[in-house]
């Protein structure tokens, strides 16, 4: 299929939807036949459609809003300037239950629209593409970017991608992320937070945005990056394999990583040997994005062995604790509050 080409949306919205008389489905069904592009979007199109549809507990809902956003992402992703046919009339469709009413368009929206965007687009024009993702609040995601790179989002943080004209690789990042580089010295890769600039040298590394306290950490686990203050002067600063690199308001500066949790938001694993409390519910508080605090400050100074695999939730990992120090656990609000003497009661014994 030549890819400059309309996509002819209002035709595949009548044909999903079996609103063709028998000779103007037969007429479409050739002209997938003999497009093997052309069939394998329609084929992409039509089963996800269909496994939206066929959900249980469904009521009726406007599809008018999922084509019509689906259309213009795909259609300003292939041209800004490209006119496109209008959406068929108001038709209705079994959907999600009320609660889940306007996800469910921006999911058929997304959804399709990705495969799509896979399936039509060639490789250089999806390299050129801008990409946004989202993660879930309580769930880290892995996303490949059409460079090919490969990016761990943290739960509840957000990337922006996008590839400039100039052949630059840019990338907005709220939250934190992992990443692994698609080495590319005629393409720069730029990580953008709010307070600093990350230049990549083909590399796999962490970025931690926190815009609250104002600070920036990096991580180097391969390769080299180049941490530069946007709201300063300062010098930019290389930072090597096994160093965090530390942006603050007072400057940058680099130390070795010792933290051997410091990415078990990614790997899924928590491991401590006779570790203090105080650093175990730090690394919880990083791994997690909970606000766990101490009631009792004694507390802090218990000493805690043992390994968590898998992503094991926290309150699984608080559970364990509760029961090797004998500790009350109150929720308020966002804050978890460890009290009791369970350290005087194990020592005790």
């Amino acid at each position: 299929m030549n890819k400059n080409k309309n996509i002819n949306w209002g035709k595949i919205a009548k044909y999903l939807d079996q609103e063709m008389d028998n000779e103007e489905q037969e007429a479409f069904e050739k002209i997938i036949q003999s497009d093997q592009e052309y069939n394998k979007l329609i084929s992409s199109v039509q089963k996800m459609w269909n496994e939206t549809k066929n959900k249980q507990n469904m009521i009726e809902v406007n599809t008018d809003s999922a084509w019509e956003k689906l259309k213009n992402r795909i259609e300003n992703q292939k041209s800004a300037t490209r006119q496109v046919e209008n959406i068929r009339k108001s038709s209705y469709r079994k959907m999600y239950p009320a609660a889940l009413r306007v996800a469910a368009v921006i999911i058929i929206a997304a959804g399709l629209s990705f495969v799509i965007f896979k399936s039509f687009i060639s490789p250089r024009d999806f390299a050129d593409r801008q990409l946004t993702v989202r993660s879930e609040p309580d769930r880290m995601m892995q996303t490949t970017l059409p460079d090919g790179s490969i990016v761990h989002i943290k739960a509840n943080s957000v990337i922006s991608y996008e590839r400039k004209e100039t052949g630059t690789r840019e990338l907005a990042l709220k939250g934190e992320a992992f990443f692994e580089i698609t080495h590319d010295p005629d393409q720069p890769f730029i990580i953008s937070t709010e307070q600093a600039l990350v230049k990549v040298i083909g590399t796999s590394f962490s970025v931690q945005a926190d815009n609250d306290n104002k600070t920036v950490n990096v991580y180097v686990e391969s390769g080299l990056v180049e941490l530069t203050n946007k709201r300063r002067e300062d010098p930019s600063m290389l930072i090597e394999p096994g160093y965090i690199g530390i942006l603050t308001e007072n400057g940058i500066e680099k130390k070795i990583n010792e933290n051997e949790n410091y990415l078990s938001w990614k790997t899924g694993k928590l491991e401590f040997r006779e570790t203090g409390l105080s650093e175990v519910i730090a690394d919880l508080n990083h791994t997690y994005g909970t606000n766990i605090i101490f009631g009792n400050p004694e507390v802090a100074e218990c000493h805690f062995t043992g390994t968590f695999l898998n992503h094991q939730p926290v309150d699984t990992v608080l559970e364990v604790l509760k029961t090797a120090f004998n500790l009350d656990i109150e929720r308020m609000r966002s804050d978890i509050i460890l009290s009791g003497d369970g350290c005087k009661s194990v020592q005790a014994d």
